[in-house]
């Protein structure tokens, strides 16, 4: 579903887990992409971006979801090791012990593998994500929202759309054309069908599906169809 191009752009050090000052952290959700249907018990994979940690080392990064009769669920956490603000010297050295230049990840951008769904016939599951816009680096349980939906057919699917949610800006230029611009997500998308006053959502969690369509928009040839914003 993603361009071969596409990197992790999120590198973990391995490290013991058995280290008494390891703690979890839950990791936010800010943005989704996944196959708008799939094949029954095929499984799938979901982009995840979202808010990363800061200036501590990362043990592991888990994404792994729970799947119910109705919902795929993500609630993906780091594992971390030492002492939070434990930041990069301001200038490392060849003799630098590696384990004490610790980087900074400011945000998240990976794929999330999701095991083959049931379906008799052909029906939708809510992709969730647990997800607070208004807080960073919180230690809790993070609220669990609905991005969208997928269908899950028992027959071959071929459709290259891809649904897409999270919270996003809208921001014009001088010839009318809108670009969505997620949180990690650049350089944007183009909107395919903004609304006649677009400061009506300049900021807001918006649920949609990125697709080719016959002429391109804006000279963009993979462009952003909103379908609801809040």
């Amino acid at each position: 579903m993603r361009p071969a191009s596409f990197v992790l752009l999120l590198v973990v050090p391995v490290v013991a887990c058995s280290e008494p000052d390891t703690r979890v952290q839950p990791a936010q959700i800010s943005w989704m992409e996944w196959p708008a249907g799939v094949t029954a018990a095929t499984p799938f994979t979901v982009r995840l971006v979202g808010v990363g940690v800061y200036c501590v080392r990362i043990v592991r990064f888990v994404t792994a979801p729970t799947v119910d009769q109705s919902a795929v669920t993500f609630e993906p956490y780091f594992l971390l090791d030492g002492p939070p603000n434990q930041c990069r010297p301001v200038q490392a050295t060849a003799t630098s012990d590696p384990a004490s230049i610790l980087p900074i990840f400011a945000s998240f951008d990976t794929l999330a593998g999701v095991p083959g769904l049931a379906a008799q016939v052909s029906r939708t599951y809510e992709i969730r994500a647990g997800t607070d816009v208004l807080t960073r680096g919180v230690a809790a349980a993070l609220p669990i929202r609905t991005f969208g939906d997928v269908t899950v057919s028992t027959a071959q699917v071929e459709n290259g759309r891809i649904n897409a949610g999270g919270l996003a800006s809208a921001v014009s230029d001088s010839l009318g054309c809108v670009t969505l611009r997620a949180y990690g997500i650049h350089p944007g998308y183009v909107v395919e069908n903004p609304p006649a006053d677009t400061t009506e959502y300049r900021t807001a969690f918006v649920r949609g599906y990125i697709y080719e369509p016959a002429a391109p928009v804006c000279g963009q040839a993979r462009v952003f169809h909103l379908v609801t914003r809040n």
